[in-house]
């Protein structure tokens, strides 16, 4: 198993090639949040942030979970969608849903494999 600090020092250091960022934007674009980018491309969220912001993209306004938002989710959870079904539906992501239903005490059910 790879140490937790050299992993990051490998991940704060990692330069993105002129393709990946171009793919990179175009994923933000298309909904993916800045930490999925971080973790997919191995470089902090930071980095993805500033080749964002380099390229002029119109960043999206960070998404809060309110009653409504949780209440919905609720439902949507109940009908048999996962977490991440419904994070692409609140755009927001699939944690940020686990953990809102979690505080709600809604039972989880176990991933699927």
């Amino acid at each position: 198993m790879e140490d937790p600090a050299i992993a990051k020092e490998i991940r704060e250091h990692k330069i993105l090639s002129p393709d990946e960022v171009v793919e990179l934007i175009k994923e933000y674009r298309r909904g993916a949040t800045e930490r999925e980018l971080s973790r997919r491309y191995g470089v902090h969220r930071h980095t993805v942030d500033r080749h964002l912001e380099r390229a002029g993209v119109v960043k999206r306004p960070m998404v809060k979970m309110t009653p409504i938002r949780v209440a919905r989710a609720k439902e949507l959870y109940e009908q048999g969608l996962s977490t991440n079904q419904i994070g692409r539906k609140l755009n927001v992501s699939g944690s940020t849903v686990y953990k809102a239903l979690k505080r709600e005490g809604v039972r989880m059910r176990p991933p699927v494999a």
